[in-house]
């Protein structure tokens, strides 16, 4: 399953690297999360890992996997 999350302000590069299958992009004063998860287990799991570092979610988005 692919995932776009828009988070709040930018990430440290160690943040996004502990996160697992993630790439990061900057979108003006938002980061969005290109993030590849097995199951909703694993994507709640990285949700409470950007709660747990103080990112505020903004957007959650499937993607489909043609895009």
């Amino acid at each position: 399953m692919l995932y776009d999350i828009r988070v709040r302000g930018s990430i440290r590069a160690d943040v996004v690297a502990g996160l697992g299958d993630v790439t990061a992009v900057e979108s003006g004063a938002d980061t969005i999360l290109r993030c590849r998860v097995p199951d909703v287990a694993a994507l709640a799991g990285l949700l409470r890992a950007l709660a747990q570092a103080g990112l505020l979610i903004r957007e959650l988005r499937k993607v489909d996997p043609g895009s």
